[in-house]
């Protein structure tokens, strides 16, 4: 990982206290017109560990959450006020810390205890001077919460630098380094400088946002007078140079005007290099805050009007001014009433069929029984009686049947003989 960190004091003696010129924290000073969370953002802005959270933000971002999707700006705004934000970016590096009590850490501020806790003993460790907050009966979270800006953001860069000394940090890190091939988030990309004492970099992805920051190395040369010793002691400062796309135009304008040629090329780098990428991701925010606020419109109205109970709407078939669709229809109509007409007369040729069946039978029954009836003044045999009562059962059975046939055919459907018409 590639940390922002200021570099100690190289003196030929005893160290001498630094020249007013380089300070430890560089403060930015507001003009009467910016807000108080204006100037509390210029002054994070101003400091080298906020460089160094969000470029550990942008390296170990597939270990801590790939749901906590926050930008540079909520960051930023999240250690003004200790808001909800805040408070998500430290419970996500704190779960990465074992031992780890989920059921504590999601208890509403007593994540704030987890953090004091955990912090207290690697303090001197991964931070300068002493713990601004120690755990104390509950009292650490109304301290927390009433610290400057600054001293949560000692917080926050003290937990990150605790997090990347974990056994799967250590492993993600080597096993990017074995690829061959380091993958581009492990360092800042440097677009230049004066070759003397100022350098610009370059860093940062679609989610938090993209930065240009300058680093600013300034060299000062004190004088002992008793014992007349001299001492070089360095200072190097971190700028924010750039933080959207017409700050990125301003400084790459400014820098490519000015004389020295060393500045011109890195003006020069970033309008090629830089500036495609930040106005890449400027448009998308402004079309993912678009979609938001149409969204939010959306709600807003339908909050506002009055609940309706309506029919659904109902899918329109479209309509078309040719004679396409008119000619399938009529099509379709008449190939309807041929498929009618003929079922029709199937039907009938069946009924037809069935009654001439019927009356055949009948008449064949009649004649027969009036070929063994014997003539009158003749008497007939006892096989003949037998045949004779046969006959007439027989009679009486198939007039019984024609009756109910008849009955029958009252009770039918009259169907239409297309024929006929």
């Amino acid at each position: 990982m590639v940390t922002l960190r200021q570099r100690p004091t190289v003196a030929t003696t005893e160290p001498e206290p630094v020249s007013e010129n380089c300070v430890d924290d560089l403060t930015i000073l507001s003009d009467d017109e910016d807000s108080p969370s204006d100037a509390a953002v210029k002054h994070l802005r101003g400091r080298w560990e906020l460089a160094s959270v969000l470029n550990f933000f942008n390296v170990f971002r597939p270990l801590i959450s790939d749901k906590l999707k926050v930008t540079a700006e909520e960051i930023e705004m999240g250690l003004i006020d200790s808001d909800a934000t805040n408070a998500q970016l430290h419970i996500a590096l704190l779960k990465g810390i074992p031992p780890v009590n989920n059921k504590s850490l999601e208890d509403g501020d007593a994540w704030i205890t987890v953090l004091c806790k955990k912090l207290d003993p690697w303090w001197p460790l991964i931070a300068n001077g002493e713990i601004p907050v120690t755990a104390n009966k509950g009292e650490e979270i109304s301290g927390y919460k009433g610290l400057d800006p600054t001293d949560r953001l000692q917080f926050l860069k003290a937990l990150c630098e605790l997090r990347a000394q974990q056994d799967d940090a250590r492993k993600y890190i080597q096993d990017n380094a074995n690829e061959g091939t380091i993958n581009p988030c492990f360092g800042k990309r440097k677009l230049g400088g004066d070759g003397k004492k100022t350098s610009y970099w370059f860093d940062g992805n679609d989610t938090l946002g993209y930065r240009l920051y300058k680093e600013v190395n300034e060299t000062s040369r004190n004088v002992k007078a008793r014992k007349n010793v001299f001492s070089d002691t360095s200072c190097f400062c971190w700028e924010t140079e750039a933080t959207n796309l017409d700050e990125f135009q301003r400084v790459a304008r400014e820098l490519s005007s000015s004389k020295p040629s060393s500045l011109a090329a890195v003006g020069a780098m970033i309008e090629s290099d830089a500036i495609p990428v930040v106005e890449k991701y400027h448009k998308k925010k402004e079309r993912e805050i678009k979609k938001k606020m149409k969204q939010e419109m959306v709600v807003s109205v339908n909050i506002s009007r009055p609940i309706r109970f309506t029919r659904s709407c109902r899918n329109r078939k479209p309509a078309t001014y040719t004679f396409e669709e008119y000619d399938k229809m009529i099509t379709d109509a008449v190939e309807d009433t041929y498929e009618t007409d003929r079922d029709g007369e199937e039907g009938t040729e069946q009924q037809s069929a069935s009654l001439l069946g019927s009356n055949g039978s009948s008449e064949d029954n009649k004649m027969k029984s009036t070929e063994d009836v014997p003539k009158t003044g003749e008497e007939a045999p006892e096989s003949d009686k037998d045949d004779v009562k046969e006959m007439e059962k027989r009679k009486e059975d198939s007039a019984g049947q024609i009756e109910f046939g008849a009955k029958n055919r009252m009770r039918q459907r009259l169907t239409r003989n297309s024929a006929l018409c």
